[in-house]
């Protein structure tokens, strides 16, 4: 099979080795260039002497091309799939675009500001007769695909209930990037409220289904905070925070389980966990359990066990077989691998659809809508 050709828009010239602003787009170039898959052909930026200073930073091939407009890379017959990894606030513009070209695209989570302009690309997607995806990487992630499997299987039987706890090692007490500010907003398209909890629950979904009725408690436990420019210094020194660091969510989910999921966030937790999520089925009961980080970047010591009530509880072996190339991607660019390789390999439930992430982003604005805010 011949490597599917991809655009990329939004590549940074500039990296500061984190998963800051701008680096998204180095996470999927480092995606791409892994994949025996997948080619970069092309490369938008704002401007083609912008792409042409990112083509050059990243030393890639000449024959990369550069573009300054979307319209443009779209056109580009050499082009098989538009990768948009940008602001969340410029993608619906420029997914539009590239949707009216009538290419297929990949568009980093969330696929838009709200779930109305979300709606809006999907049907678009769906009259012009391509694929979108969405950039859901904790979907990809093999315990949470094992999980799946499990639930789908009827391992436990049905599903009764569904707990799940998360630890967030995001504590802003001591200060913040300036250049995220948003994360701390509650109205902001980079809300923790939207872009953490977002792929929290897309996981979530993607294991039981969404929520059919839902409660939720935010609580913003710091209501300030210092915030730091790109050399270190503090500019704002009480700095309103509106997001919420610790949210409770419950419900009844598609089949009638009850569920929870709580996620916290604080410096450290007290027993390493990041993740701890029981379903209690009628025949058994399933436990995931991971160190701290991110659903969507993968987490460290995964682990599943699985109990029938008649026998002794299991581990469960969520391992896949995966090519030496996966060594390349680096820790945080892993899940965005595996999207990419489950798009190219036609695995169904290894990514989101923009289908799929409509339900979630829908799902959020419920749940913020709706919230008890403290």
């Amino acid at each position: 099979m011949a490597p599917i050709r991809v655009g990329l828009i939004g590549l940074s010239s500039v990296s500061t080795g984190g998963i800051g602003a701008g680096e998204w787009g180095i996470q999927h170039l480092n995606s791409i260039q892994s994949s025996p898959h997948f080619e970069l052909v092309a490369i938008c930026n704002s401007t083609i002497e912008s792409a042409q200073r990112a083509i050059k930073f990243h030393n890639l091939s000449s024959s990369v091309k550069p573009y300054g407009s979307a319209e443009d890379i779209a056109r580009d017959p050499n082009v098989d799939l538009v990768s948009v990894v940008v602001h969340v606030d410029k993608h619906y513009d420029l997914a539009k675009r590239v949707l009216q070209q009538k290419k297929n695209i990949l568009i980093e989570f969330p696929a838009t500001t709200s779930a109305t302009r979300t709606a809006e690309l999907t049907a678009l997607a769906r009259d012009m007769g391509v694929q979108a995806f969405i950039g859901s990487q904790g979907r990809s992630d093999p315990a949470i695909r094992k999980l799946k499997e499990l639930v789908d299987d009827k391992v436990i039987g049905d599903v009764v209930c569904s707990t799940s706890m998360g630890h967030l090692p995001m504590a802003v007490s001591e200060g913040w990037p300036q250049s995220q500010s948003g994360f701390l907003d509650f109205d902001s398209s980079l809300s923790r409220n939207n872009i953490v909890l977002g792929h929290v629950l897309d996981c979530f979904i993607s294991v039981l289904g969404s929520f059919e009725t839902v409660q939720a408690v935010l609580k913003t436990q710091e209501k300030t905070t210092q915030l730091i420019d790109d050399q270190g210094k503090f500019v704002d020194p009480s700095y309103e925070v509106t997001s919420a660091s610790t949210m409770f969510i419950q419900g009844v989910v598609e089949g009638g389980a009850a569920a929870s999921m709580q996620l916290r966030s604080s410096t450290t937790s007290v027993d390493g966990l990041g993740q701890r999520w029981i379903i209690s089925g009628t025949e058994g009961e399933i436990i995931f359990t991971a160190g701290p980080g991110f659903l969507n970047f993968g987490l460290p010591d995964e682990k599943i066990m699985v109990k029938k009530w008649k026998e002794e509880a299991k581990e469960v072996n969520f391992a896949r077989e995966e090519g030496d190339y996966y060594g390349k991607a680096g820790l945080v660019s892993t899940n965005t691998l595996r999207l990419y390789e489950a798009i190219a390999k036609g695995e169904a439930n290894a990514y989101t659809t923009i289908e799929q992430s409509l339900k979630t982003q829908e799902l959020v604005e419920r749940i913020k809508n709706g919230a008890v805010r403290i």
